[in-house]
């Protein structure tokens, strides 16, 4: 399986849409995953409802395994970079591997979406907020406005597309 997917090119390309990685960033502090967040947004863009099959399996062991205690190591590091500027270059190579790490998430995810069979759904905003409700199930906070601005990343208004 190729590491270069339409998944992944859908995920860079929401991702550096205004106010996506804010809108992310605050949904990973609440406790959610950003790669299925824009699991979500693509599956509503296909017109597919995010089957409860993608928030477990190989990609989520991955995420537990590797993802989380690169990205915790990479966090001690940025508080000690903090007092310890020489330090920047070891957080710099941590960030991309911890990017590259969400690669291959992003890959174990576009495999197992080929593993199941297609539900056909309305494309739009509505399946996207369906989507992304699935992923936030249990998540508690102010999360109304994060999803908002995703959902409408995924989705802009006539005469606003990215």
């Amino acid at each position: 399986m190729a590491l270069d997917n339409p998944l992944w090119q859908y995920a860079l390309d929401l991702y550096a849409r205004p106010g996506v990685t804010a809108a992310a960033l605050q949904l990973q502090a609440a406790g959610a995953s950003i790669n299925r967040l824009l699991l979500a947004c693509y599956l509503a863009r296909q017109g597919r409802e995010l089957p409860p099959d993608l928030l477990a399996g190989a990609a989520c062991d991955w995420q537990r395994a590797i993802t989380h205690p690169l990205r915790a190591v990479r966090y001690r590091v940025r508080e000690q970079k903090q007092t310890r500027p020489e330090l920047d270059a070891c957080y710099r190579r941590l960030r991309e591997a911890e990017l590259a790490t969400e690669q291959v998430e992003l890959m174990l995810l576009w495999q197992q979406l080929g593993e199941l069979s297609p539900d056909p759904a309305p494309p739009g905003p509505a399946l996207a907020r369906r989507n992304l409700q699935r992923v936030l199930h249990g998540i508690e906070g102010d999360i109304d406005a994060p999803l908002e601005t995703l959902i409408g990343a995924a989705f802009p208004a006539p005469g606003r597309e990215a």
